[in-house]
């Protein structure tokens, strides 16, 4: 099991490095949606030009957000971007986030009532939006994508049991520290020094290769999710 997800792993990284187009236009949209998540934080809806803004960037981050994850679902198929595709994927990506996020929401918000046991509220509440969420909406997005809504429909019972197989299981637990662990390791080591301009220097240097980290982490996890389900198929 353990080799099977370290090839598939490294597959998944492979095609990535093996298709420049694909990775730069990643690259692209990923340094657009941590831009369009700054616009937002920092903007204040003081004028009509910054609450159109606000309006703008609101429409513009989910709209890269599900481009990023329709590519990272599809490149380890095919390094070819065809724009309608990708389109009418997002979509679909949509279509099915939306009941994954609206049930993630409830149910957080109900273990946040559990005043009497906190300690298991917090760590559900952290399983739930770390790792359940996650795996479950990486499948439904690769099960839409493959074979569109209704097959997910009558599909949907393979898709529950794909989620939490140990293969998928430890794909994403790799995944996890490349794209969560490591960054966040990286961001708490500091270099203390008397030349300010050094220390800014290596901050933005240590959160670039962060946000690096983050694009590259997640974009092979969910294609070697993507890998490892085709091969359970074909087998």
């Amino acid at each position: 099991m353990f080799i099977k997800s370290f090839r598939v792993m490294f597959s998944a990284s492979r095609l990535l490095f093996r298709s420049p187009r694909v990775l730069l236009m990643l690259l692209l949209i990923w340094a657009g949606l941590l831009t369009a998540v700054y616009l937002f934080a920092s903007t204040r809806e003081a004028t009509i030009s910054q609450l159109l803004l606000t309006l703008v960037v609101v429409i513009v981050a989910p709209a890269l957000f599900f481009v990023l994850q329709a590519l990272s679902v599809t490149y380890a198929d095919s390094p070819i971007i065809r724009t309608r595709q990708i389109a009418l994927d997002c979509l679909k990506l949509i279509v099915v986030s939306l009941p994954v996020i609206a049930l993630t929401l409830l149910a957080v918000h109900a273990l946040n009532k559990l005043q009497s046991h906190v300690t298991l509220a917090t760590t559900l509440r952290y399983l739930l939006i770390a790792v359940v969420a996650p795996m479950l909406v990486i499948q439904l997005w690769i099960a839409v994508t493959n074979g569109g809504l209704r097959s997910l429909a009558k599909r949907l019972h393979r898709v529950l049991a794909q989620t939490f197989a140990p293969q998928s299981m430890f794909v994403y637990a790799c995944g996890f520290a490349i794209f969560a662990v490591a960054p966040w390791v990286l961001l708490q080591i500091g270099i203390s020094s008397q030349r300010p301009w050094l220390e800014l220097s290596v901050l933005i240097v240590r959160m670039i290769l962060s946000a690096i980290l983050i694009l590259l982490g997640w974009v092979t996890t969910v294609g070697a999710i993507s890998i490892l389900n085709r091969q359970t198929a074909d087998a």
